[in-house]
């Protein structure tokens, strides 16, 4: 008889290597059942536990990396000695779990953190350029800024990544929350300007920077005049370029779309609601995300232990629980995906 940890390590090894794009549940259970030659039909939802929890860790590696990236980054600019100083004062985040004593069952949920945190700092590093630093790209390239949108950040250029921490943070410094729904951002005259709305969602307000948000051209050039009118032929490149992403949109949903890890699933009326998209379908990891965005940005993580979330009205009316680890987000959400009928 196959071990419950014979089977999770093998599953994790298997969607290590796997294009998540694709993958199903059903093609890891016919994975399992090749490789230890026995039927495991009456595991599934076992084994689709253990692949929500892979894809939850996953995130989480995924978000972590892409914030020390960031870190790297700003560090860099600031120069060697606040690499220096950043030596000295980071403690190693695996050293301190180590002095920590969690039970059994918190000890195999880190497990799966860390275990796909080893494979995930196995991978070669970006390649630099002749400055030393990781070249720019995607979320992390620099964009040109809308007058309105400068008149948040203070400055005319900006990696995505970044509009969306300064947006926060003038949100959090202003305290333009709903108090009675966190959720709802009540906009001030300088968000009213920008979103063109007195209220906006946080999950509508990234979709709504991407029209204040323009790429540069391939020298470095903003699209935008000093008077804050368009240049006309970096217009012209802006907007094929936009078109060209625009078109490549569509075939990659279409690309994901009813496949692997990937594929959309229908929401709960009560998610829905959650969400205030409108938005009926959405896959399993796009939902995740979404959820730590709404823990990370109103702290419901217990400062003395992270691992830990403490739900608010908001959260404990969708999850029905006071306090939650936080690696047990998808399990809490199984009850939100409806299955396809037929």
């Amino acid at each position: 008889m196959v071990s419950d940890n014979e089977l999770v390590d093998r599953l994790r090894e298997f969607l290590s290597t796997s294009d998540l794009n694709i993958t199903t549940n059903s093609d890891v259970r016919r994975k399992l059942e090749k490789d230890f030659n026995i039927d495991l039909s009456d595991r599934k939802v076992f084994i689709r536990e253990q692949i929500d929890l892979y894809l939850e860790s996953h995130y989480q590696v995924n978000q972590e990396n892409e914030n020390n990236e960031e870190e790297m980054e700003e560090e860099s600019d600031q120069g060697p000695s606040a690499e220096v100083k950043s030596e000295v004062s980071e403690e190693d985040p695996e050293e301190v779990e180590e002095e920590e004593e969690p039970e059994e069952e918190e000890e195999e949920e880190s497990e799966a953190v860390a275990k796909v945190k080893r494979r995930s700092s196995k991978k070669k590093p970006a390649k630099k350029n002749e400055t030393g630093k990781r070249k720019a790209g995607g979320f992390t390239k620099l964009c040109s800024l809308s007058p309105q949108l400068q008149k948040i950040t203070g400055v005319a250029e900006l990696a995505r990544t970044e509009v969306v921490k300064r947006m926060w943070h003038y949100i959090n410094e202003n305290d333009l929350k709903n108090p009675s729904d966190k959720r709802i951002i009540n906009c001030d005259d300088t968000l009213r300007e920008l979103f063109g709305v007195d209220t906006i969602g946080m999950f509508e307000m990234n979709k709504a920077l991407t029209k204040h948000i323009w790429p540069l051209d391939s020298d470095g050039v903003s699209t935008i005049t000093t008077s804050g009118s368009v240049n006309s032929t970096a217009n012209k490149k802006r907007r094929k370029q936009e078109e060209d992403e625009d078109s490549d949109e569509p075939k990659k949903e279409e690309k994901q779309k009813n496949s692997g890890m990937h594929a959309p699933l229908r929401l709960s009326n009560a998610l829905i609601n959650f969400l205030g998209t409108g938005e009926s379908e959405l896959s399993r990891p796009n939902v995740v995300k979404r959820i730590w965005e709404y823990i990370k940005q109103n702290g419901l993580q217990d400062p003395s232990d992270e691992r830990q979330i403490i739900s608010d009205e908001t959260l404990k009316e969708l999850f029905h629980v006071e306090t939650h680890r936080g690696i047990g987000v998808t399990k809490l959400l199984s009850t939100h995906f409806i299955k396809a009928e037929g």
